[in-house]
């Protein structure tokens, strides 16, 4: 997706509003697009979280990433923890975690990110989202 054409919608007056999603099951991808669209965010994927850790580095619009915790090449703790490490300090970017597994544990350094099992409750998800994107 092209992340200059701007989805208006309900968080368009937020000038970090691309929520950008990224889960190694490729097949999942185009559903969680097109549900954050309908919600009125511009949204984006990735299956593959090196190419959307530069993402996220080189894009200023994203505001969140919601990642998945495991996955093979990064897991989502550590693509968090190397985010929150390379992004300047002025800018804000707000992480969700989306899990299969429930006995999940995080580690005491991201255990302030929220974590939704799969399938997410929708509108916890989307509230989560829109906090995520104000509060810094």
């Amino acid at each position: 997706m092209d992340l200059t054409s701007d989805n208006e919608g309900t968080s368009s007056e937020i000038p970090q509003s691309h929520v950008f999603l990224i889960d190694d099951e490729q097949d999942v991808l185009p559903e969680y697009q097109e549900f954050l669209e309908f919600a009125g965010f511009s949204a984006c994927t990735s299956a593959d979280p090196a190419e959307a850790y530069e993402r996220v580095l080189n894009t200023p619009e994203i505001g969140v990433v919601v990642t998945d915790l495991r996955m093979a090449k990064i897991d989502g703790a550590s693509l968090i923890r190397n985010l929150r490490a390379a992004l300047p300090a002025e800018r804000h970017v707000g992480f969700i975690i989306l899990t299969g597994d429930a006995s999940t544990q995080l580690p005491p350094d991201i255990a302030d990110v929220p974590v939704f099992l799969k399938p997410a409750d929708t509108d916890a998800l989307i509230a989560a989202i829109r906090f995520a994107l104000v509060v810094p």
